[in-house]
Formats: C-alpha cells, sequence, structure tokens
C-alpha cells in the first residue's frame, strides 16, 4: 500500500513542477491491473488523451487496502494539486467501491472543478434508485458532467439520479468509437450453419439458457453446429456444458478460453453469435462489435444499451424459451438461404455504428479542448 501511496504522490507532484501550454488532463479511475472491461476502456481512453495533451492518470487501487488509500489520499490531491484550467475525467469504480470514491467527488465540488463522471455500467439503472449514486450525483451538484455509453443508458440513469440541467450538460461516447475494427475482407463461410457464443461463461451470461435453446432446436432439425468459447469458473456450469457436448457429439463444440488467432477463427466460423445475457452490470457488450464486425447475425436479450446495437429488433431474445426457439429456427434457414448477403449486412451496420459514434465523439472530446482525428491518419 505505501507504494500505491508513494506513486499517488509522486505523479501529482510531477504534474505540479510541469510546465505545458495546454491544460492538462487528470484521469481517475481503476486503471490495470486487474485487466477488467472498465480498466481495459480507461487505458484506451487515457491513450486518447495523452495523444493530444499532458496527462496525468491517478488510479483508484487493485487492492481493498489500495482503493481505501485511495479514498483519502485523491481529495488531498484535488485540493492542492490540480489548477483551474485543468480537465478532470473520472471513471468511478463499481458497486460499493463508489463510497470510497465519493471524498474525491466532493473535493471537486469543493475546488468548484468542473468534472467528467464516465459510466459503464447499467447496474445504478438496473438496481436504482441507489443511494451511492443519488449521493455521488447530488454531491457533484452543476460541476458535473456525465458521459454514457448509449442514449437508452443516458434517459434511464437521468430519470433516477440527474436534475435537467446535469442532463443536458451530458455526453454519449459509444464503445464503438474505440473498439470498433475493420476487417479486411468478409468471412467466408461453408457447410451447416454455426451458432456461436463467446464470454466469460456464467449462468448471468444466459449460457444454462442458451444450453435449452440449442437442446430443443436439436429436435427439430440437425443441420447446424454449435460452437461455445471462453473460460468457466463454475464448476457445475462446465459440468453442464461438457454433458450437452456429449449428448450432442456431432452438432457441438466447446473451445475453452480462446484468444488471439483462435478467436479470429471462432468468429470467421460462427454465423449467427447468440447473446442472452442477464448480467445487472450488461452496458454496451464488445462481443457485439466484434461479432458483427466479422459479418456473424446476432441475436440477443434487451439488456442494457443492446437493443440500441441490433441491426434488427426482430432479433431480441424474449426468454420465452419456445418463442426463441422459433425466432432461431427462422434465422438458421434466412442464413442459410442468403448468408453472403447477410454477412455484409452485418458488417455495414456496424461501420455505420462507427461513423455515428464519431459525431458523439467530436462533441465529448470538445468539451476537453480535444479533436478526433480524421480515420485516415494513423491510428493510436
Amino acid at each position: 500500500m505505501l507504494k500505491f501511496l508513494i506513486l499517488l504522490m509522486n505523479r501529482a507532484r510531477a504534474a505540479r513542477a510541469e510546465t505545458h501550454p495546454r491544460p492538462r488532463i487528470w484521469m481517475i479511475g481503476p486503471m490495470p491491473q486487474p485487466l477488467n472491461g472498465q480498466s481495459n476502456y480507461n487505458a484506451t481512453i487515457t491513450r486518447f488523451f495523452e495523444s493530444q495533451a499532458p496527462t496525468t492518470i491517478l488510479p483508484t487501487g487493485g487492492t481493498g487496502a489500495e482503493k481505501i488509500a485511495a479514498g483519502l489520499l485523491l481529495p488531498f490531491i484535488i485540493l492542492f494539486f490540480l489548477r483551474r484550467d485543468d480537465h478532470v475525467y473520472t471513471s468511478p469504480p463499481g458497486q460499493n467501491g463508489v463510497w470510497l470514491f465519493l471524498p474525491t467527488i466532493a473535493a471537486l465540488r469543493l475546488r468548484k472543478l468542473d468534472h467528467i463522471v464516465h459510466h459503464h455500467s447499467f447496474r445504478p439503472i438496473n438496481l436504482g434508485p441507489t443511494r451511492a449514486s443519488r449521493v455521488l450525483c447530488r454531491l457533484g451538484g452543476p460541476f458535473q458532467r456525465h458521459v454514457f455509453l448509449s442514449a437508452r443508458m443516458r434517459d434511464g440513469y437521468a430519470a433516477l439520479y440527474l436534475t435537467d440541467q446535469q442532463k443536458s450538460r451530458s455526453f454519449v461516447l459509444p464503445n464503438a468509437f474505440f473498439f470498433y475494427d475493420e476487417k479486411g475482407r468478409t468471412a467466408e463461410r461453408h457447410g451447416p450453419v454455426t451458432i456461436g457464443h463467446l464470454s466469460v461463461i456464467t449462468r448471468e451470461k444466459g449460457v444454462d439458457y442458451l444450453l435449452q435453446m440449442i437442446e430443443k432446436l436439436a429436435a427439430i432439425r440437425s443441420d447446424f453446429r454449435f460452437c461455445l468459447a471462453g473460460p468457466v469458473a463454475d464448476a457445475a456450469l462446465k459440468q453442464e456444458i461438457v454433458a450437452f457436448c456429449e449428448r450432442h457429439p456431432t452438432i457441438s463444440t466447446y473451445l475453452g478460453s480462446v484468444q488471439g488467432d483462435a478467436k479470429a477463427r471462432f468468429y470467421e466460423d460462427v454465423d449467427i453469435f447468440i447473446l442472452p445475457t442477464r448480467l445487472v452490470d450488461e452496458a454496451d457488450p464488445l462481443v457485439i462489435l466484434e461479432a458483427y464486425s466479422y459479418g456473424s447475425e446476432i441475436l440477443a436479450s434487451s439488456t442494457g444499451c443492446i437493443p440500441e446495437r441490433m441491426r434488427l429488433p426482430s432479433m431480441l431474445i424474449t426468454f420465452d424459451l419456445e418463442q426463441d426457439v422459433r425466432l432461431l429456427d427462422r434465422v438458421i434457414t434466412e442464413v442459410a438461404e442468403q448468408r453472403t448477403v447477410i454477412s455484409q449486412a452485418c458488417v455495414l451496420h456496424v461501420k455505420s455504428m462507427h461513423e455515428t459514434s464519431r459525431s458523439d465523439a467530436r462533441t465529448f472530446f470538445a468539451a476537453l479542448g480535444l479533436s478526433v482525428p480524421d480515420p485516415r491518419e494513423t491510428s493510436l
């Protein structure tokens, strides 16, 4: 913990000692390690900041002791090290970690410093109103500007927590801006239509429901393949997956964890990607961008921002098993008949999402004195 405290103070001192013609950006939030979706996003947006402005990273800690230490030291740094014209970007820790972050917000309010609060989880909406989120927004008051992953996320959060003024000053910045990866070619698929799912496999991700769908589908047709990929920590769920594959050896495969080329091969083989997630934190899942980029059709639940990302609203899963199996049955037939056309439509759809997100990004980053480079320029 002492090393962590020294790191925070050394970064604060270095920032104060440095002179620069542009305002400094203070990035405050979870940073690797440990690596997760939020810390990965924070690392990505930090590289964007650093490409255009002096940037100081103040991590909120990885261990419990570090998080407590950050909760005590970060307010001190804000009170005594930040300049009036500096920009402050925050990515509050999730769940109960928000409480430890509130003194930081209070210090920003005391200094009357405008600050960004970037939201990455639907938890405060799905379980709201939560006391921690209410306090967060009231503490920040008129000096707080919120960033959401979609308009639906903004409206849901605003209805629970924001004043009209706070909502009017908020931004939308979809994950498609940073995490769209255009492929050089559309995957060429042959043979039976392949259904796939990739995630850190849990029941909250809906994998047990997906197995029920495939089981029921296998009773009415066999001209498809099913491929499941991702690590499983739940021993009972893993046994269910193994048992399912043993019952259906001719149509089902479990790959385990896949990375790099193996992950690319998974997507290249998958015609229909299914994401029946019910995860309370689920917001703007990157697997949707990845699957569409490879030309895979997607069936998914209406959790989080997902309805705004779907190519076709008719592809939303209802969790009515009979209805969802009928949907999947129909989509398999459509893909088999129009494989290339549907694949190309998916690729165009995700490209359109990215282009729309660039407009959102220009609005947001302009508030920090930054610009969005032309896509033809060298990427980060």
